[in-house]
């Protein structure tokens, strides 16, 4: 029969094994209520500069395609065909007829006749040559266009000069018709003839020379 009581040696054993019992739960609930640690930050970018909003232009300048100034308008005299070319002095012959007198202008027709179909300014420009050829007196076309001309039909102009306050030419004047870069003599006597040149109305103005624009003679 086996003694049950405990021995001394097994009650000096069991307080050991509660302190060792007591100590482990101990530190158990220690590492339960201890904080997790807190992981580093990570480093910090530089941030990128907010992007700045498109302006965008309340109106737009739209380039203008149109001209400065409003081109002439045709007339009657703009006859002159693209196709035309532009009459050669070679082939072109004026002359002139008588000078009508008044009390102030002096005033004669020039006619002109082409060798074939050419085309000249619908105004002659007109200047005035003394006997050494110097171009006493020049004048800008009365108008623009230009106009076809016919082989052999003859067209004519009425030129007029007034207010000569130069000293006398020396004779004789020729008529002179610009065409292009050169000069077309108008043949006949001086223009005006000698001794008959109009009056000086207006001493501070140059002389004044005009011719109409070309027209079929009758």
């Amino acid at each position: 029969m086996h003694d049950l009581r405990p021995t001394r040696r097994t009650l000096l054993h069991r307080p050991l094994v509660m302190l060792t019992m007591l100590a482990a739960a101990a530190i158990g609930v220690a590492a339960c209520s201890s904080p997790l640690p807190t992981p580093s930050p990570l480093p910090s970018l530089p941030s990128a500069p907010p992007a700045s909003p498109t302006e965008v232009p309340d109106t737009f300048d739209i380039p203008s395609f149109a001209p400065e100034t409003d081109p002439p308008e045709p007339t009657d005299l703009d006859t002159g065909s693209p196709g035309t070319p532009p009459c050669a002095i070679e082939d072109l012959k004026a002359s002139r007829g008588i000078t009508e007198v008044d009390s102030d202008d002096r005033t004669t027709e020039v006619v002109l006749v082409a060798a074939g179909t050419c085309s000249v300014d619908a105004f002659p420009t007109l200047l005035l040559e003394d006997a050494d050829s110097n171009i006493i007196v020049a004048a800008n076309a009365g108008g623009p266009g230009g106009i076809d001309l016919v082989g052999g039909v003859a067209y004519s102009s009425e030129v007029r000069l007034g207010n000569w306050c130069l000293s006398d030419p020396s004779y004789p004047v020729s008529i002179g018709i610009l065409q292009g870069i050169g000069t077309l003599i108008v043949t006949g006597d001086s223009f005006p003839d000698e001794g008959d040149l109009p009056p000086c109305l207006h001493e501070d103005a140059d002389p004044v020379l005009s011719g109409t624009a070309w027209q079929p003679s009758p």
